[in-house]
């Protein structure tokens, strides 16, 4: 029996405004079950990033969402009243970015920011502080954060700050969007351990948006190969170096020397 998808992406098209051109997003459909891991790869300015912005429905203008549905456990995300879209960014939809600190408030300690984030899961403070410390604990990060501001943090640091996050939200849904991009190689790989725990714990579907297809490789086993807006190639991470893979395939994997 084949598990039904918790969220499924339906023929998203995302144009510019006024412009005839192709579109930056083409008719673009996947899907995702409970716990799935799927990554999506391809070059810089290929449309990765723009995908995970329609899926939260935050695309900014030039870019118009021309057709396409997101649909998170039968409810299309695009249909939604603001109210109601806000409340499943977080619970329902979690997106990690590849900038950390462009999703902290500059002006607000971590511990301030984890309080606000604790007013949509209607706990005592009490349950709240505890949930907060053991998501610290469980991400590897020292409690003296808690009462330092974003910049003082490293970036791997903010990227943990926003893992705990999800896991005190436990969303039903991940997007990790680039989230190693400007780490050296250690904290990259503390960024992915830790990712690790809190897909595990929170059992959440993620979707993991990289143009390194070795980090891609260690994450997920279902893979989205993405190429000028279109999905030209779907495989498993053990089919990747077969011989009659996309082009577009072909070159990523050479370029990282994994074939």
């Amino acid at each position: 029996m084949v598990d039904s998808p918790l969220f499924k992406l339906d023929h998203l098209t995302i144009c510019q405004q006024g412009n005839d051109h192709k579109p930056i997003i083409d008719d673009v459909s996947f899907s995702l079950t409970q716990g799935q891991r799927l990554g999506l790869i391809g070059r810089s300015g290929c449309g990765k990033s723009v995908t995970s912005h329609a899926i939260m429905d935050i695309l900014r203008p030039p870019l118009i969402r021309k057709q396409g549905q997101a649909v998170l456990q039968g409810q299309d995300i695009f249909t939604l009243p603001d109210m109601e879209k806000r409340r499943i960014r977080g619970q329902g939809i979690f997106c990690i970015f590849q900038s950390p600190g462009s999703a902290l408030h500059p002006a607000l300690t971590i511990q301030q920011q984890m309080m606000e984030l604790s007013t949509v899961i209607e706990q005592s403070p009490t349950t709240v502080t505890n949930a907060i410390e053991y998501a610290f604990d469980r991400m590897q990060l020292p409690l003296r954060c808690l009462t330092q501001y974003p910049h003082h943090l490293s970036g791997g640091m903010k990227q943990r700050v926003l893992m705990a996050m999800a896991l005190l939200l436990k969303p039903r849904f991940l997007i990790a969007d680039e989230p190693t991009t400007g780490l050296d190689v250690l904290t990259e790989r503390d960024v992915i351990d830790t990712m690790e725990i809190m897909l595990e714990e929170t059992q959440a579907a993620c979707l993991f948006i990289s143009h390194d297809i070795r980090i891609v490789k260690r994450v997920c086993p279902d893979l989205l190969v993405m190429q000028d807006g279109k999905i030209v190639d779907r495989c498993t991470r053990d089919e990747l170096t077969y011989r009659d893979r996309a082009e577009t395939t072909r070159e990523i994997i050479d370029a990282m020397k994994v074939a």
